[in-house]
């Protein structure tokens, strides 16, 4: 009788040694790994590292939005002595620059974003990231960090530049730096609070497609719906008396971040700027909760994500 091969019999197979050499390495981990993706999506946002034509929305988009601090920063002379003359001049200053030129920031989102995350949901490379030591949640937040400090440099460039600017308007060098820095140092959390907030909500929506046209047409179309139905509803509901309906621009992105942006100044909510009775503090809130909620989604999609 026969002995029984037990390789043959194994449900599981057998393993053997080809003979090949072990990797005896260092191991970083987790944490080099995502800093590794975080370095590479931060260059990827900025076009490093590849042809030309991948450079010119980011660097095009980020010079229109600084280009009034540049101006600003560059007749700062013939403003100081307009200002000294009493005329009333509108300037940019820290809390209302991104209100008034938001647009291009979400631009900017709208061209970056996908560039992110689409293409490696396209050409399905997603498996060769989670078979390393990065896990899925990881690859989303080394996504989202990479976009949100893009963002941060692009709103950090018009901060410095307004205020040298500012610094340059006074007389006295070193008193107009002591004055001025307080005034803008609340740019800093105001700008993280935009970073974070756009970042969030422009990968969690690209995240749901593979294809970049698709994931930037969702991004505008929520943005524009998002601003403009409960702006509708107000207006509807002021006629029929619905007391809630103000209380709906808790949930406009982009409002919501102008808001907080305020709060962080301490500037008052003007009935030409916003409708309704939220205050600034609300609208920081719903900011946050903006974050928390679309960083939730991301990290959601990724784990339901088939790689």
């Amino acid at each position: 009788m026969t002995a029984r091969n037990p390789a043959a019999s194994s449900a599981t197979g057998s393993i053997y040694d080809l003979g090949y050499r072990h990797y005896e390495g260092k191991r970083n981990g987790r944490a080099y790994a995502m800093w590794s993706l975080f370095v590479e999506g931060f260059r990827g946002v900025w076009g490093f590292g590849r042809p030309m034509t991948a450079k010119a929305a980011p660097f095009i988009l980020a010079g229109l939005y600084a280009l009034p601090a540049a101006i600003q920063l560059a007749f700062s002379s013939t403003i100081s002595s307009r200002v000294t003359a009493s005329d009333q001049m509108d300037l940019f200053a820290y809390g209302n620059y991104f209100q008034r030129l938001s647009f291009f920031l979400i631009l900017f989102c709208v061209a970056q974003a996908p560039e992110l995350v689409c293409r490696d949901q396209r050409y399905q490379v997603l498996p060769l990231y989670f078979t390393r030591a990065m896990g899925r949640s990881e690859y989303a937040l080394a996504r989202l960090g990479s976009l949100a400090s893009a963002i941060f440099l692009l709103l950090l460039v018009p901060t410095a530049g307004l205020f040298v600017g500012d610094v340059l308007m006074k007389p006295d060098t070193f008193k107009a730096i002591g004055d001025e820095l307080p005034k803008a140092l609340p740019s800093l959390p105001a700008n993280a609070l935009v970073s974070v907030c756009l970042a969030s909500l422009s990968l969690a929506i690209s995240s749901f497609s593979p294809r970049r046209a698709y994931s930037a047409i969702g991004i505008v179309a929520y943005m524009l719906l998002m601003e403009a139905i409960p702006a509708a509803i107000y207006s509807v509901g002021q006629n029929a008396g619905w007391d809630w309906a103000d209380k709906l621009f808790a949930l406009t992105p982009i409002t919501s971040l102008i808001g907080g942006v305020f709060w962080f100044f301490g500037e008052p909510l003007t009935r030409q700027d916003f409708n309704g009775s939220l205050t600034s503090g609300e609208y920081l809130a719903a900011a946050l909760g903006s974050f928390v909620v679309a960083t939730a989604v991301l990290l959601f999609r990724y784990r339901r994500m088939p790689a």
